[in-house]
């Protein structure tokens, strides 16, 4: 229809309408970005507030301009200005679009390094577009890089315990043999060195990780409940460590007792037919009770070694789920 066929109260009546719904869709298209999982509602809202005080002032200036002006010049202006405002708007969309890509391949990335799986698959990753976006990648990366060393360091030390054969440690054979026992107490305080050495280990490395989160360059309102979680998962892995750290002590106290035990029956228990065979009813009677002592130490160990894997998986878990395409 011509606007020429219209009153001009109502031609501008219907250019301010469009004007208005312009305006509002401009505004809202970030906000709807960031539900839709396409864009970080912190920068959303910044920009909806940064774009509310422009367009006020800029339609203030033009009000003041075009005074003198018909009415229908100031509508147009207005629709020009709302048009203006969608195509900043989807570039803010590309762009955050752009910083959610760059932030989601770091994370991957991230989880990739705590399953310990290298590389982690996909295309390559997008470079970021604003800086607090670059901030935060270089902080995830950064993040990895530390883990990826913890995670070597571990895995060294890990090699170190399976040198260990335990199987050998309390077996007839070996308590009726001076030389057996000798290395079994050998064995054990290897085994007691590298108990001390993964303890502190853990603690190191739970404050290192501690210490990087607060010193890192990263946007403030990134410092939220992400990273409060993640002070919540290092006091949890410090306290099962300190559990997992008594009951290995309490384990080679156990130990202990048994090859004294086992050395002072020298020359009078022996290995016979399969078994350890015993001069009286009484050596008997404290062997099993070190024998029991030893077994429930176990039951202790492996439930706190259950809790502390546990632990480390729904870790690994919750950073997948938080750091997975569909979120930030």
């Amino acid at each position: 229809m011509d606007d020429s066929d219209d009153p001009p109260d109502q031609t501008v009546s219907r250019v301010d309408f469009l004007a208005n719904i312009a305006l509002a869709t401009g505004f809202l298209l970030p906000l709807w970005a960031a539900m839709s999982g396409s864009g970080d509602a912190y920068a959303a809202g910044r920009f909806i507030g940064g774009s509310l005080v422009a367009v006020f002032l800029i339609l203030a200036l033009l009000k003041g301009i075009l005074k003198t002006h018909p009415p229908l010049r100031m509508a147009s202006a207005k629709l020009a200005v709302a048009l203006i405002l969608i195509l900043i708007s989807l570039g803010k969309i590309g762009a955050m679009k752009r910083d959610m890509g760059a932030i989601r391949a770091a994370g991957q990335q991230l989880v990739a390094t705590m399953n310990e799986k290298g590389e982690a698959a996909g295309p390559a990753a997008p470079v970021a577009a604003s800086e607090e976006a670059r901030q935060v990648v270089a902080f995830v990366n950064g993040a990895g890089a530390l883990l990826k060393r913890q995670v070597a360091e571990r895995e060294l030390l890990d090699k170190e315990f399976e040198k260990l054969d335990m199987s050998t440690l309390l077996t007839p054979e070996a308590l009726t043999s001076r030389k057996e026992i000798a290395a079994s107490r050998a064995k054990m305080a290897r085994y007691g060195e590298l108990l001390v050495q993964r303890d502190q280990m853990i603690i190191a490395s739970v404050e290192e990780g501690r210490v990087y989160v607060r010193t890192a360059d990263v946007p403030e309102h990134y410092r939220g409940s992400e990273l409060g979680a993640g002070a919540q998962v290092g006091a949890e892995t410090l306290k099962l460590n300190a559990q997992l750290t008594a009951v290995g002590k309490e384990f080679i106290k156990a130990v202990g007792k048994v090859l004294d035990f086992a050395q002072s029956q020298l020359g009078k228990a022996r290995f016979q037919n399969g078994k350890l065979m015993f001069a009286s009813e009484r050596d008997v009677a404290t062997f099993r009770a070190l024998s029991r002592e030893m077994e429930e130490i176990g039951v202790r160990e492996a439930a706190v070694v259950e809790r502390f894997n546990t632990h480390v998986e729904k870790t690994k878990k919750d950073a997948a789920r938080d750091l997975a395409p569909a979120k930030r």
